[in-house]
C-alpha cells in the first residue's frame, strides 16, 4: 500500500535525523574531552546543536498524511453528512510533541552528568588518549526506558532515535485511522478493512483482509493498547480504509513464515543502516584521536555491517521489495 509507504518513509526520516543528531553529539563529546573542555563549554554547545531541531517537520508529515488518506477516501463517493472544518472528532489520541521534547531534554541532560563525570575521572587525569580510546565504545544512547503495558517490566533502554520515531510512527497510524472513521461518518459508510502491506508483522497480519465493523474497529484498538500500546504494535503501518460488496482483497502469495522473514529483513536493514551512520561516527572520532588501530577495527566492521544489507536484500523475493527497502535508506 502506497499509505503504508508513506509511514515507512517518514518514520525513517525521523529515525535517521535523530540518528544523525545523536551522531554529532558523540563528536562534541569526544572533541571536547580531546581539548580538555570544560562542563559550561560543552553544555553551551550542545544546547546550541539540539536547539536547531526542527519539531514542526513531523507536525507536518501528521497533516500531509491525514490528506493523502482523506483525498483516497473521498475520490469519487458523495458526502452525505458535511461536518464542518475543525468539528472533526479524533477517537484515537496522538501523542503531545512535548512528549519528544522531555525526551531530548532528558537526553541532554545525561550527556551533561557524562561529560561531568570523564572530566573528573582519574582514568582521564591520569592517560587522556588511552581513556578516550576506549570510551568510545562504550558510550551509548540508552536512555530512554520502555516498559510493558501488561506487566509494568522494563523491556529495554533506547536511544531517542529509536523512541521519538516510533511516537512519529503511532501519530501517523492514529491520524490515518482518525480521518478514515471521520471520513466513513461523513459519508455513512459502516464497515471497515485494513489491507496488507508489503513487511506487515504477525501482530497486523491477524486483523488484515477481513471486514470488520466501526465497533470491532474501537475494539481491536483498545485491545492493542492494553497489551502493546499502539493501534496494532509500537510499529504498526496499517491503514483503515471502506469496505463495501466491490472491495476486492490483496491477500499476499506468501506463507506466514515467508512473510514474517521479509518483516525481518525490513526491521534488520533499518537497523544495519543506523549502525552504518554510528560507525561512521567512532571512524572520525577515532582518526581524529589518532587511533590508527581502532580505524582498522572500525572499517572492518563497516564493511561487514555492507555485506550484510547486500545478502538481505538479496534474500527477498521479488525486485520490488528489494526497491522498498533500498528506497527507506536514501
Amino acid at each position: 500500500m502506497k499509505n503504508s509507504n508513506f509511514i515507512n518513509e517518514s518514520v525513517f526520516k525521523v529515525n535517521i535525523k535523530y540518528t544523525k543528531l545523536q551522531n554529532e553529539t558523540k563528536e562534541l563529546f569526544f572533541r571536547c574531552l580531546d581539548e580538555g573542555r570544560d562542563i559550561d563549554y560543552f553544555k553551551a554547545k550542545l544546547e546550541q546543536l539540539w536547539g536547531k531541531v526542527d519539531y514542526s517537520y513531523m507536525e507536518d508529515e501528521i497533516i500531509e498524511y491525514g490528506a493523502i488518506i482523506h483525498e483516497y477516501n473521498t475520490k469519487g463517493k458523495e458526502v452525505i453528512q458535511d461536518i464542518p472544518e475543525g468539528q472533526e472528532g479524533s477517537l484515537f489520541a496522538l501523542v503531545p510533541i512535548s512528549v519528544i521534547l522531555a525526551v531530548d531534554k532528558k537526553f541532554q541532560k545525561t550527556k551533561e552528568r557524562e561529560y561531568k563525570n570523564s572530566l573528573n575521572s582519574k582514568a582521564y587525569e591520569i592517560d587522556k588518549q588511552e581513556y578516550l580510546k576506549l570510551k568510545v565504545s562504550r558510550y551509548n544512547n540508552q536512555i530512554v526506558p520502555y516498559y510493558s503495558k501488561t506487566t509494568g517490566e522494563l523491556i529495554r533502554m533506547v536511544q531517542p532515535s529509536t523512541y521519538n520515531s516510533m511516537i512519529h510512527n503511532t501519530n501517523l497510524t492514529r491520524s490515518g485511522w482518525n480521518t478514515t472513521l471521520n471520513d466513513a461518518d461523513n459519508m455513512g459508510v459502516r464497515t471497515f478493512w485494513i489491507p496488507y502491506h508489503s513487511f506487515s508483522c504477525i501482530h497486523c497480519l491477524e486483523h488484515q483482509n477481513r471486514a470488520l465493523t466501526k465497533e470491532e474497529v474501537i475494539d481491536l484498538v483498545g485491545y492493542a493498547e492494553e497489551t502493546e500500546g499502539d493501534i496494532l504494535h509500537p510499529n504498526c503501518k496499517c491503514t483503515l480504509t471502506f469496505y463495501d460488496d466491490r472491495t476486492t482483497m490483496n491477500k499476499p502469495n506468501y506463507s506466514d513464515s515467508e512473510l514474517e522473514e521479509q518483516y525481518h529483513i525490513r526491521q534488520k536493514v533499518n537497523s544495519l543502516t543506523l549502525k552504518k551512520e554510528e560507525v561512521a561516527t567512532d571512524l572520525r572520532i577515532q582518526k581524529r584521536l589518532g587511533n590508527q588501530n581502532e580505524v582498522d577495527k572500525l572499517n572492518q566492521q563497516r564493511n561487514k555491517i555492507n555485506k550484510e544489507i547486500r545478502q538481505l536484500q538479496e534474500a527477498l523475493p521479488t525486485s520490488e521489495l528489494k526497491k522498498q527497502v533500498v528506497a527507506i535508506n536514501r
